[in-house]
């Protein structure tokens, strides 16, 4: 039972890093629709207060000023989303060698039982 363990230990680490790896990617998703709802609602109310040439005017500023916060945002997520993805590459690399490891030692004590 205890090379059973040895086994399946690797795959529930897996299966746990997973889960968490999709759960914070369900939240990030999650909470950037908020944003954007809660963005295109505000823009619409705005767009709606437009009456004269100067009110347009602010409009359209406040929209370049809007695009190029947004730009930066997605540049610093996507820096966020890489790093990320690197520690979970790197955790998953870990698994493996852990599960090759254990593989080889179970090899080399079922080799040594045939020949002892």
């Amino acid at each position: 039972m205890n090379d059973f363990n040895a086994f399946a230990d690797p795959i529930k680490k897996l299966m746990e890093l997973n889960k968490s790896q999709f759960e914070k990617l369900a939240a990030a998703q999650q909470e950037a629709a908020k944003n954007y709802m809660e963005l295109t609602e505000a823009r619409i109310k705005a767009a709606s207060s437009i009456k004269d040439p100067e009110s347009l005017s602010a409009f359209a500023k406040e929209q370049v000023e809007l695009t190029q916060n947004g730009f930066e945002k997605v540049v610093a997520e996507s820096k966020s989303l890489f790093e990320d993805s690197k520690s979970y590459n790197e955790q998953i690399l870990n698994i493996v060698k852990e599960s090759a490891a254990v593989l080889s030692d179970a090899v080399q004590t079922a080799a040594n039982k045939t020949k002892g």
